[in-house]
């Protein structure tokens, strides 16, 4: 995840699985990378941490916030956790209760209110993207419009596999 320019402009370069993205600067200085698979899901970046990663019906299906990665089950959060055992690593998956799954859906509302804000009032700067601002952007604002807030909770992480023809 990006942690200084050099790391958001690979991420704009090189995040072929979100071939619509960009670059927005917000009005104090910080930056926010947002991109877009083939179905709708949208992935944002804010700096390096936190990301949150969405299903394409709105629903929050992953996360990673202060150095910790998050996944859902059930319509649940779950904080995952990786430990070596036996020379083998080993992924364990621990429930948030509910005042912990509250927080993670503050920490995203306190993220995205102010972007929706900056966008909304025009106070933004796009530093870069895949496709013509003319197309990412009101992309961005009716994706904004449309999530719900909070945001619902997935009940799987993985995306639907793409068909192929």
């Amino acid at each position: 995840m990006a942690r200084d320019t050099h790391d958001r402009e690979d991420l704009l370069a090189e995040a072929t699985g979100l071939p619509v993205r960009g670059v927005i600067q917000m009005p104090d200085g910080n930056e926010v990378v947002v991109g877009f698979r083939d179905d709708g899901s949208p992935s944002w970046f804010f700096a390096a941490d936190p990301v949150f990663q969405f299903d394409p019906n709105f629903q929050l299906r992953r996360i990673f916030c202060d150095g910790t990665r998050y996944a859902v089950a059930g319509g649940q959060i779950l904080r995952l956790e990786q430990t070596a055992s036996g020379g083998r690593l080993q992924l364990t998956k621990h429930p948030l209760n509910s005042e912990q799954t509250q927080q993670m859906l503050q920490r995203w509302e306190d993220r995205i209110r102010p972007l929706q804000a900056a966008m909304q009032n025009k106070t933004h700067r796009w530093q870069g993207t895949s496709v013509p601002i003319a197309e990412i952007e009101p992309r961005v604002l009716q994706w904004l419009a449309d999530c719900p807030s909070p945001p619902t909770i997935a009940k799987v992480s993985r995306l639907p596999r793409r068909r192929s023809s």
